[in-house]
């Protein structure tokens, strides 16, 4: 495995002051450090190693982490002051040891043993480049180009989402591309003038994906879109059953036909749902109310994760409902810049969560085991 630098362990192992639980912090260099949103699997090497974006001696640049030693290995060298940084997407090929970053408008390749580069895709002129999630099959990457609306609107949706609501009434041209890893041929499966984001394709059905149209989660029309691309027209998943309620936050479960997704009710209640992506199948319980912002993300409907307030919570589901939310760890991080927030992720085997944590003044990653019966975890205090 070729290398650019490697960084001596950095982790540490603490006891969590609420649940007792012991955790893991991964990185704890004077540099912000975080795996990337909840939906983007950074994990390769049959699990053994994570990908994360870290800024270091004033650079921005991609890094994977052997998780039992801790060994560091840099995999790009972007050097301090770029004009032009990259957008790590780290999402990991299924089927190759390849990943995918944005820059300068244009998609590039990393092949994480050998460091090679190759450009796959250059958006047109007029557009920007947004996500880059690979398909079940490997073959394909999948983006959106947006409209660049830069001179038109002040935009930072990083911090607090600045510009969410300006963009969201612009209606910008807003295409989904497929591109072809290989041969790098690209095909334009879906087009319409609304924001759309979030192109998450089914990590088991090369044929589907969903999508959202983006903004304020009350002011959109609609949110989760299913796209079959044998078919090519989106259908709706799960709509809005009554005035001012927001659903969002969707993700594949790990069969990769069903989607889960949350709900939040205009008078305060909360509920967790799934739904077969051919709109069957529909199951949604009630859960304690949680605050906003918030993530969730689950391997199936049993137990979910949350990052609302303060805290990595968790919640079982006993068949009809949700029991009380249990504190697995604090975070005790901010959800100020959108990249640093928490955005925990169940591991494949369902045993861990990995997060990640503003709360030492650095963004770090940090790496959780479940224990065996969650039921005897702290309740989440009201």
């Amino acid at each position: 495995m070729k290398l650019y630098e490697t960084y001596k362990s950095e982790k540490i192992r603490y006891q969590d002051r609420v649940s007792g639980v012991g955790v893991w912090q991964l990185t704890s260099y004077l540099g912000h450090s975080h795996h990337k949103y909840f939906t983007n699997n950074g994990w390769w090497d049959d699990g053994k190693r994570l990908l994360f974006s870290s800024d270091r001696k004033n650079a921005t640049n991609l890094f994977s982490i052997e998780i039992e030693s801790g060994e560091i290995s840099r995999l790009t060298d972007f050097q301090a002051r770029e004009e032009n940084p990259a957008d790590f997407i780290n999402d990991v090929n299924p089927k190759r040891p390849e990943v995918y970053y944005i820059r300068a408008g244009a998609v590039y390749a990393l092949d994480l043993l050998t460091l090679e580069i190759r450009k796959i895709y250059e958006a047109p002129e007029g557009f920007e480049l947004h996500g880059g999630l690979s398909g079940a099959d490997g073959k394909s990457v999948y983006i959106v180009l947006m409209e660049d609306l830069s001179k038109r609107i002040h935009i930072n949706l990083g911090a607090s989402y600045v510009g969410m609501r300006d963009i969201f009434r612009a209606k910008p041209d807003c295409r989904i591309i497929r591109v072809d890893v290989d041969s790098k041929k690209a095909d334009e499966i879906w087009q319409e003038y609304c924001w759309v984001g979030h192109v998450n394709p089914s990590p088991t059905k090369t044929n589907l994906l969903t999508f959202c149209h983006e903004g304020p989660w009350g002011m959109v029309d609609h949110r989760i879109w299913l796209l079959d691309t044998d078919k090519g027209t989106p259908v709706r998943l799960r709509e809005r059953r009554v005035e001012g309620e927001k659903i969002g936050h969707e993700y594949w479960f790990a069969e990769g036909e069903k989607i889960g997704y949350q709900v939040h009710e205009p008078d305060g209640t909360s509920r967790f749902g799934c739904v077969r992506y051919d709109g069957s199948d529909k199951r949604e319980a009630p859960c304690v109310p949680f605050p906003s912002p918030d993530h969730i993300h689950s391997n199936d409907f049993n137990l979910i994760v949350s990052d609302s307030g303060k805290s990595i919570k968790l919640y079982r589901y006993n068949g009809k409902n949700f029991d009380s939310a249990k504190v697995l760890c604090m975070h005790d991080g901010s959800f100020y810049y959108g990249s640093h927030h928490p955005h925990p992720r169940f591991t494949a085997d369902g045993k861990s969560i990995l997060f990640n944590s503003t709360v030492s003044g650095y963004c770090n990653l940090y790496l959780v085991d479940i224990p065996e019966d969650v039921t005897k975890l702290p309740e989440v205090e009201k």
